[in-house]
């Protein structure tokens, strides 16, 4: 299972270290291989497609800036998540509203793209739902992990907790959702 990951991350480094040398086509390379999953992960925090959309072009424009100013990126995919993450922190600041959002309905060919287990006792039609019943931080750890496939790893550096609170918030997420779960098919 690690295998990929890493296989993952030492495609992304090299394919950086070609954008920092001045190659443009592999920005292109990097939206067409992140883009989805950008854009997938703020719709679910902002639940407006169009706002989505406009956040998901601003992570790619300021990862471009970020790398042309010379940032150090040890996991490409987990920086490029914490970069999306922060410009809806601001989008929120911007609003100043401390609302959460709710969960927009994905298209059906959005909802299939999910890397929801389908041998999980909770199904994705209903992840959807009950997501909207934990609290914001433990629904991003949820999502990014359970949705978004990335490792716990990747998510601890995304939202800065350490891998081990990170195990645990999912944890008891995972414990809670299948409370739910269980409570809804009696």
């Amino acid at each position: 299972m690690k295998a990929p990951s890493v296989l993952q991350d030492l495609q992304d480094k090299l394919l950086l270290r070609s954008l920092v040398r001045g190659d443009a086509e592999v920005c292109g390379v990097l939206f067409d291989k992140y883009s989805a999953k950008i854009f997938r992960f703020i719709l679910f925090k902002v639940s407006n497609r169009e706002t989505a959309e406009d956040l998901a072009s601003q992570c790619f424009l300021k990862m471009w800036e970020k790398i042309k100013e010379g940032a150090e990126i040890k996991n490409f995919q987990a920086w490029l998540y914490r970069v999306a993450r922060n410009l809806v922190i601001d989008y929120y600041r911007a609003r100043d509203k401390e609302e959460l959002p709710l969960i927009y309905q994905l298209e059906e060919e959005e909802f299939s793209a999910l890397q929801v287990d389908p041998d999980k006792a909770i199904a994705a039609q209903d992840l959807q739902k009950l997501l909207l019943l934990l609290s914001g931080d433990v629904r991003e750890i949820v999502i990014l992990k359970y949705i978004e496939g990335l490792s716990v790893r990747e998510i601890a550096s995304i939202v800065e907790k350490s891998a081990v609170n990170v195990r645990v918030i999912l944890h008891r997420a995972l414990k809670e959702l299948q409370n739910h779960a269980q409570k809804k098919l009696k």
